[in-house]
């Protein structure tokens, strides 16, 4: 027997074997070989083995390599075709075929079709084309599969859940026009085996850009008190939310920035990078030129350039501590200053290491813990003799208003501590927030 005929005896042998054992339908049978062929369904693969199981039984009848006890066992298991020759061979009363050990007959084309009709109405309600399909399965389901599996080897195999997902996205995509996108789908939609309900999980538009902030006492998001009234009377949160919620239909708008200023601070200059994420948008498609056309305030104003992904966002707020920023104070002192010492400050604290304790006015929500960071010049301009202007360009993540005052001696070298006076800084303006390399 050559080398192709062994091959194919001996899938045979393992779906005899397999039969002889467990009640399967069409599906369940050919997802066991899954890999075998190409441009067929596992009900199709099923039925031809099925067919050629015929064949190779009818031999072994004449063989009397089998009886009709096996037979009905055979037939009971893996119903049509193999019933047909047992009522030819063995004759008998009508016979009862066992439901599916696995899928228990609940698998069949009509079964996908019912699903992709479902899914494509959910998806079409909320304007998702490219789309993903998920499988919920029991476990008892999966371990039935296992145990299956187990008796011919689970590397030609394929699980019901693959199955599923395949052929309902084909007919999602063939009678429905919508696109079957695995990378970045816009919605997944989660069917349930049980009770065959579906979840629509509508995946978030995300846009990157950067904004500025024209005004101060501005929040990220709305500070409330105890009871509820609002400490600060605007926040980029509202912002973004009154700019771009109604357009996409869309239940919140939330943005994930590199680093944040203080309330207090103006952002200014090249602006802060930014990702805006839509969350559950039901409508996807606005054109970016109207979305910056949103963007626009006298207080805020945002610029979006192109769609982001999620890393993205982990890649801002993990390296916004890593990147360069350039921030302009406004700065009065106690005590009277000249050029002379302004300008030992700049020399000073040119590429100066600074030592700083987290600050006492965030005590109350962050941990205790040292900062290293690096302050690389300092610019400074006397407007008189109590007051002066500085622009510091300085590593991210470095508390700038600490450097100024000191905070009690919790910032070391501070430009009160090196002028030996009190120093108040009165305005905060961010110019440039530098990626680094």
């Amino acid at each position: 027997m050559n080398i192709k005929n062994q091959y194919f005896l001996s899938i045979l042998e393992s779906a005899l074997k397999v039969l002889m054992k467990y009640p399967l339908c069409d599906h369940c049978l050919g997802r066991l070989y899954a890999k075998l062929g190409l441009e067929l369904g596992n009900d199709e693969r099923g039925r031809a083995i099925k067919t050629l199981l015929l064949m190779f039984l009818y031999k072994k009848y004449e063989e009397n390599s089998i009886n009709c006890e096996e037979l009905y066992k055979l037939a009971v298991n893996a119903g049509d075709p193999i019933t047909r020759l047992y009522y030819k061979l063995c004759g008998g009363d009508k016979l009862e075929q066992h439901p599916c050990y696995i899928c228990g007959a609940k698998i069949s084309r009509e079964y996908f079709y019912k699903l992709a009709e479902k899914i494509a109405t959910e998806l079409k309600s909320i304007n998702a084309y490219k789309f993903v399909v998920g499988v919920s399965l029991p476990e008892d389901i999966a371990l039935k599969e296992i145990e299956v599996y187990r008796n011919t080897g689970l590397e030609l195999s394929e699980s019901i859940k693959n199955e599923i997902k395949r052929e309902t996205g084909k007919i999602i995509r063939d009678l429905h026009g919508l696109i079957p996108e695995f990378k970045e789908p816009e919605a997944m939609a989660i069917v349930n085996y049980i009770d065959d309900s579906i979840t629509i999980i509508v995946n978030p538009i995300l846009l990157e850009g950067r904004y500025w902030k024209r005004g101060r006492n501005i929040s990220h998001v709305p500070w409330t008190d105890r009871y509820g009234k609002k400490l600060y009377p605007y926040s980029l949160y509202d912002f973004f939310n009154e700019s771009l919620r109604e357009v996409y239909e869309a239940d919140e708008v939330v943005i994930h920035a590199s680093g944040r200023e203080d309330v207090d601070a103006r952002m200014l200059g090249e602006g802060r990078p930014l990702v805006v994420e839509i969350r559950n948008p039901r409508f996807r498609y606005v054109d970016l030129d109207l979305v910056n056309e949103l963007l626009k305030s006298d207080l805020i104003e945002a610029v979006v350039t192109s769609r982001a992904s999620r890393s993205r966002i982990k890649y801002l707020k993990e390296f916004s501590s890593k990147k360069r920023k350039a921030y302009k104070l406004l700065i009065m002192s106690e005590d009277p200053l000249d050029s002379d010492q302004l300008r030992s400050l700049e020399e000073y604290f040119s590429n100066r290491l600074i030592n700083q304790y987290t600050p006492t006015r965030i005590l109350r929500r962050k941990k205790e813990r040292l900062r290293i960071k690096r302050v690389h010049s300092v610019k400074t301009m006397l407007i008189t003799d109590h007051l002066f202007e500085a622009l510091i360009y300085c590593d991210g993540g470095l508390y700038v208003k600490e450097l100024v005052h000191g905070d009690r001696g919790r910032t070391t070298p501070s430009f009160a501590e090196f002028l030996g006076t009190v120093l108040y800084p009165l305005e905060i303006d961010v110019f440039g927030v530098e990626a680094v390399s």
